[in-house]
């Protein structure tokens, strides 16, 4: 009798999800038609449910909605059009029903159920390429929408349910493939650890602080990052090798040789300024014209992104920000096992290593033993 109670409730639940999914898939289809948005909130009800399988198909259909409005331009903000009139309200509407979409799916990145944890990821990151797709083709520059990505980054780091199946889709689908997302991994997650880093000092320092403001677990994100770091194995080591690109290769859109804004060269965040930017070539060369003249012929500049010292620098910042995090003992031991192949050969400034090894050896027993090698390596190999 249990048993058969069982296969019926299973069997219900199955022609319920079945029922649902149909539903959801008749909601979306009706919203080619845009007297029909109001089956947003309806299918977003659906993502919100208790059944996995539900809210599995109603995020992806929700996915598929609005990178739709996205690619078709009506999630911009329109322009000479009359703020309250209707059809900018209902762009208005039809904004904030995107982004608390994303921030829903952004919060599935912590759900206990693996089979929206993955699903979440992977609609973010295709968010990621559609948004900066969008950008690049209103503009005509390269663009990487790092303002919306830096959000997920956060929701990672800060995450309390970062578990083993979340960082191996992260790392082995994404970070190990494509270097505009690790290098913007590592300088997103370098800026948060180091905010998070700042606040707790300064939190620590007020005798007046009455802030009642829950803290950040710091040896949570340290966890987190660490193993997310240790299992990236590919680091360029020649500028050649940075040649995959999850939105595009941003040669496709050459930096003109007039002085440009690195906001504007690089999209949301810059990363440096024109003064440290590399050329393939001089950006001026001198050469003879018609007529014998003197004419200045100028070169292209290289991206930022197909630069190796931004690589570097990006992985440096977010190595030495985690390095100031509670770390335990056994961190420290997995760390200075892998520093001298892994972490010394990719760090732009070898020596900002230097006060984290003097920390190590204060730690005692084998991290001591550990650290006097990581010293002895940067005396010998990089003349400290």
């Amino acid at each position: 009798m249990v048993q058969a109670a069982k296969r019926k409730r299973a069997n219900s639940t199955a022609e319920n999800f079945k029922d649902v999914r149909q539903k959801i898939r008749t909601l979306e289809a009706g919203l080619n038609d845009k007297s029909n948005l109001n089956s947003i909130v309806e299918i977003f009800k659906y993502a919100k449910s208790d059944n996995a399988q539900i809210a599995h198909a109603a995020i992806h259909a929700l996915n598929r909605v609005f990178t739709h409005f996205l690619m078709n331009g009506d999630l911009k903000k329109l322009k000479n059009v009359d703020a309250s009139s209707a059809q900018a309200k209902v762009q208005m509407w039809l904004h904030g029903q995107y982004v608390e979409y994303l921030t829903f799916v952004r919060s599935l990145l912590s759900s206990d159920e693996p089979g929206l944890q993955l699903p979440a990821l992977n609609i973010l990151m295709s968010n990621i390429k559609s948004e900066s797709e969008n950008l690049m083709n209103n503009s005509g520059a390269y663009h990487f929408t790092n303002d919306i990505y830096g959000l997920i980054i956060k929701a990672i780091i800060f995450n309390t349910n970062f578990n083993e199946h979340l960082r191996k889709e992260l790392v082995e689908k994404y970070l190990n493939i494509y270097d505009d997302l690790r290098h913007y991994f590592m300088k997103d997650a370098a800026a948060l650890m180091e905010q998070a880093y700042e606040k707790k000092e300064a939190l620590r320092k007020s005798k007046k602080n009455k802030s009642t403001e829950p803290e950040e677990d710091l040896g949570l994100v340290a966890k987190n990052v660490f193993s997310i770091l240790e299992n990236i194995r590919t680091m360029p080591t020649e500028a050649s090798e940075i040649d995959e690109f999850w939105t595009v290769n941003p040669r496709k859109y050459e930096a003109k040789p007039e002085k440009t804004k690195t906001d504007d060269l690089l999209g949301d965040e810059g990363l440096l300024s024109d003064s440290e930017i590399e050329e393939d070539e001089p950006v001026a060369a001198v050469q003879k014209g018609s007529g014998g003249k003197q004419q200045k012929k100028y070169k292209k500049r290289k991206h930022p992104l197909l630069q190796l010292g931004v690589h570097q620098r990006g992985f440096s910042d977010c190595w030495i920000s985690m390095l100031k995090l509670p770390l335990t003992e056994e961190m420290y031991k997995k760390i200075l096992l892998i520093l001298h192949k892994r972490i010394l050969p990719h760090m732009y400034e070898p020596k900002l290593l230097m006060d984290f090894l003097t920390e190590s050896y204060n730690v005692g027993g084998a991290v001591s033993l550990l650290a006097l090698n990581g010293l002895f390596t940067l005396i010998t190999e990089h003349n400290l």
